[in-house]
C-alpha cells in the first residue's frame, strides 16, 4: 500500500488526479489537501510515500511546500503539476530534488507513466532501506555474539572498521536468558516476531543455539522485567505449547559485564533440573522453594541417591537445601521423621566416601543418631556434604575422562540432534553435572561448544566443497536452513552465501 497526498487548490484538479490514481492497478491510499498549508499540516502528522502537488496555491505554494515536506520526511517522492507558463517554478522544484513533473492539462497516459516511475523510486528506496536495516541487524547480532563470548571491545570495534560499538547497540542494563532442556529454536523460525508482538518494552534479541536465546533491555526496573519473563513464558505455552525456563539478570553497568552475567544466568538455570516446576529465576540467585509436603519427599530422596552416584556436588547441596526447606515450612515434619530420611542417605554417602577416615565417619554417624534437635542434625548433614565435596575433588580424572568422551562424541556426531540431556545420557551423567564439569574442564559452555563445532565445520564445507547451502545445513545438524543461515550470520557476520562468494 502506497500513501499518496494530492495537493491542489482547484477541486476539479484534485478530483481528476484522484480519479486517475483510482484507475491504476497499484494499491494506493489517497488523501487530498486543498492548499499547501493543509498539505503541510498533514505531512507533519502522517507518514506518506508520494506527494503530488500543484505549484501555484494560496497560503503556501508548491515550492515552499516541497522544501518543508522534505525537511520533515526526506524520503518522500514528489511529482509536480505545472503548465507551460510555470516552467521557471518547475526548474526551482527540480533543484529541490523533484524528479518528475506533470504538465497541465493532465494527459492520462503520461500521468500513468509518471506515477509508475515515482512508485518505482519508492520501491527502490524501500528495498535499499530494508537492506540497510538488515545489514545493521546482522552487525548488531554479530556484536552481541562477540560480547556474550567475552571478546575484547577494541577487537570488536576493529571488526566494525573502527566504529564505536555504541553505534550498533544500546546501553543495556538487564538481560533475560531463555533456555529449553532440549532443542527448540530450529523448529520455530518466526519466534522472534512473536516475541516482538508480546514484549511491551524495547529489547534486542540474540539466539545463542538450538536451546538458548537472550533478550537485552535498557530497562532496569525489576518488576517490569519480571512481567516480561511471565509474558514470554505464557506466550510459549499458548502459541508453541511448550514451557521454557527464564532467568533475569541483576543490573548491568558495563558492556564488559555481559559475558559474566550470561554465565551466571546459565548457572542459575541449572535449577531446571532440580526444580522442573520452577520456570522463572531471579538473577540475585534467590529461589522460591515450592515443594509440596509428602508427595515430593520420595522423589527428592531418589534424587539425592542419583546425585551422589553421579558425583554432582552442586545438585546434592541443593537437594539438602530442599529438605531443610521442607522441615521449616511444614509443622508436621518431626525431628524423628527427618532423622529417618537422612539416615537412609548417610548409607549412600558412606559408600561414596571411599577415601575418608572410616573411624571419623563412624564417629559422625554416632553423633548423628544422638542428636535431639534439627539444628544439630543439619550441622552433621552439612559436614557429610562437605566431605563429599572434598571426595569428588579427588576424582577429577573421572570428570576429565567424561568430558573428553563428550568432546569426541560432538566432533563425531555434530549432525545429530545434540543437547545437554542427550549428551548426558550418552555418558550416564546428570545434565546439570555434565554442564558443570564441562564448563570447569574447558572454560566453555556446552551449548556454545556444540555451535562452535558446527559453525567451523560449515565454514570448512563452504570453503572446500560446492555443496548447496541447504545440504551443508543438514550436514552440520540444522534441519531448518533459515535457522542455519541466521546462526552462521551471528557467528561470522556474513551469510553462508556471502562468505562463500567472498572466498571465490
Amino acid at each position: 500500500m502506497y500513501k499518496v497526498l494530492v495537493a491542489d487548490d482547484e477541486k476539479i484538479g484534485r478530483k481528476g488526479v484522484h480519479f486517475l490514481l483510482d484507475q491504476m492497478e497499484e494499491e494506493l491510499s489517497i488523501v487530498e489537501a486543498k492548499n499547501g498549508k493543509e498539505a503541510l499540516h498533514y505531512i507533519e502528522n502522517n507518514p506518506i510515500d508520494i506527494l503530488l502537488t500543484d505549484i501555484k496555491m494560496p497560503f503556501i505554494d508548491g515550492i515552499e511546500l516541497i522544501g518543508e515536506a522534505l525537511k520533515i520526511q526526506p524520503h518522500i517522492k514528489i511529482a509536480i503539476f505545472s503548465g507551460y507558463s510555470d516552467f521557471e517554478y518547475a526548474k526551482k522544484a527540480l533543484s529541490l530534488g523533484v524528479m518528475e513533473y506533470i504538465l497541465k492539462p493532465v494527459n492520462p497516459e503520461e500521468f500513468k507513466s509518471t506515477i509508475k516511475k515515482v512508485i518505482h523510486q519508492v520501491d527502490m528506496d524501500h528495498q535499499r532501506s530494508e537492506q540497510s536495516q538488515r545489514h545493521e541487524e546482522i552487525l548488531k547480532e554479530h556484536v552481541l555474539y562477540n560480547l556474550v563470548n567475552g571478546n575484547n571491545l577494541k577487537a570488536i570495534e576493529k571488526q566494525l572498521n573502527g566504529k564505536p560499538i555504541e553505534d550498533y547497540i544500546a546501553p543495556y542494563h538487564s538481560i533475560i536468558l531463555l533456555e529449553f532442556p532440549g532443542t527448540f529454536f530450529d523448529q520455530s523460525p518466526d519466534i522472534q516476531e512473536d516475541f516482538k508482538k508480546h514484549i511491551r518494552i524495547p529489547f534486542d534479541y540474540l539466539n545463542l543455539n538450538l536451546s538458548q536465546s537472550l533478550f537485552f533491555f535498557e530497562e532496569e526496573d525489576n518488576e517490569k522485567l519480571n512481567a516480561v519473563a511471565h509474558e514470554i513464558y505464557n506466550m510459549l505455552q499458548i502459541t508453541y505449547h511448550t514451557k521454557g525456563y527464564l532467568a533475569i539478570s541483576t543490573k548491568i553497568t558495563s558492556l564488559e559485564d555481559i559475558e559474566g552475567e550470561v554465565e551466571r544466568l546459565e548457572d542459575l538455570l541449572e535449577g531446571m533440573y532440580y526444580h522442573p516446576h520452577k520456570h522463572i529465576y531471579q538473577g540475585d540467585g534467590e529461589e522460591e522453594l515450592d515443594i509440596k509436603p509428602y508427595e515430593d519427599v520420595e522423589a527428592l530422596t531418589a534424587r539425592v541417591k542419583h546425585d551422589i552416584h553421579v558425583k554432582d556436588i552442586n545438585a546434592i547441596k541443593k537437594d539438602f537445601e530442599n529438605f531443610y526447606a521442607l522441615y521449616y515450612s511444614q509443622n508436621d515434619y518431626t525431628n524423628d521423621y527427618m532423622k529417618f530420611l537422612f539416615s537412609g542417605m548417610i548409607k549412600d554417602i558412606y559408600q561414596a566416601l571411599s577415601h575418608t577416615d572410616e573411624k571419623m565417619l563412624d564417629q559422625m554417624i554416632v553423633r548423628f543418631y544422638r542428636t535431639t534437635d534439627f539444628k544439630a542434625m543439619k550441622q552433621i548433614m552439612d559436614e557429610f556434604v562437605d566431605l563429599l565435596a572434598k571426595e569428588f575433588e579427588k576424582s577429577e580424572s573421572l570428570s576429565h575422562s567424561e568430558v573428553k568422551d563428550v568432546i569426541r562424541y560432538v566432533y563425531n556426531h555434530y549432525n545429530l540432534d545434540l543437547g545437554v540431556e542427550s549428551l548426558a545420557n550418552a555418558v550416564n551423567l546428570a545434565p546439570s553435572y555434565l554442564s558443570h564439569i564441562f564448563k570447569k574442564e574447558t572454560g566453555e559452555n556446552l551449548g556454545k561448544f556444540i555451535k562452535r563445532v558446527r559453525m567451523e565445520k560449515a565454514k570448512e564445507m563452504l570453503e572446500t566443497t560446492h555443496e548447496k547451502i541447504v545440504s551443508i545445513a543438514v550436514a552440520v545438524g540444522y534441519s531448518n536452513v533459515s535457522y542455519f543461515c541466521q546462526s552462521f550470520r551471528e557467528y561470522y557476520g556474513l551469510s553462508p552465501q556471502k562468505y562463500r562468494s567472498k572466498g571465490e
